[in-house]
C-alpha cells in the first residue's frame, strides 16, 4: 500500500535526521533554536519562545526547557522587548553562535556527502519534492 510505504520511508527520513549524532555539539532541538534564532538575528527579526513554538511545532513546556538549557549555558539571554514588557525576545550569544555554526558546519558535511552519494541531478529533484511534501502535510494538519 502507498500510504504504508510513504510513512516508512518518512518516519525512517525523521528517525535518521533526529539522530544525536548529526549535532554532535548540541542537541537537535538545541541545534534547530539555535539556527532559527541566528536566521532570525540575519534577517534583523527577533523571536520569542512561542514564534519559537511556532516555527518548529515543539510544546511549550518542551520548548521552555530547551530555552532554559541553552540559558544555563550560556548560549542564549533573554530580554524584554523595548516596545512591549509583556514580550521576552531571544538573543543567540556569540559563544551559542560558535557552537551551533562548528555544529552546523559538521552537519553539512554530512548533507554533502549525501548529495555526492544521491548525485547533484537526483538531489535538485528531490528538494522540491521534499518541500512540496512538508508544506502539504503542514496545510494538511492545520485543517485537521
Amino acid at each position: 500500500m502507498l500510504n504504508e510505504e510513504l510513512l516508512s520511508a518518512w518516519l525512517r527520513l525523521g528517525a535518521v535526521i533526529d539522530n544525536q549524532r548529526l549535532v554532535s555539539n548540541l542537541p537537535f532541538n538545541e541545534a534547530m533554536v539555535c539556527g532559527l534564532l541566528l536566521r532570525a538575528e540575519e534577517a534583523g527579526h527577533t523571536l520569542t519562545a512561542s514564534d519559537l513554538c511556532r516555527k518548529t511545532r515543539i510544546l511549550k513546556s518542551q520548548m521552555n526547557a530547551i530555552l532554559h538549557s541553552l540559558e544555563k549555558k550560556g548560549f542564549l539571554q533573554r530580554q524584554k522587548s523595548p516596545n512591549d514588557l509583556r514580550r521576552s525576545e531571544l538573543f543567540l550569544l556569540p559563544v551559542g553562535k560558535e557552537c551551533y555554526l562548528a555544529s552546523h558546519r559538521q552537519t553539512l558535511a554530512l548533507v554533502d556527502r549525501l548529495i555526492d552519494s544521491l548525485g547533484r541531478d537526483t538531489t535538485k529533484i528531490l528538494v522540491p519534492l521534499l518541500s512540496q511534501a512538508a508544506d502539504s502535510f503542514d496545510q494538511i494538519l492545520k485543517e485537521v
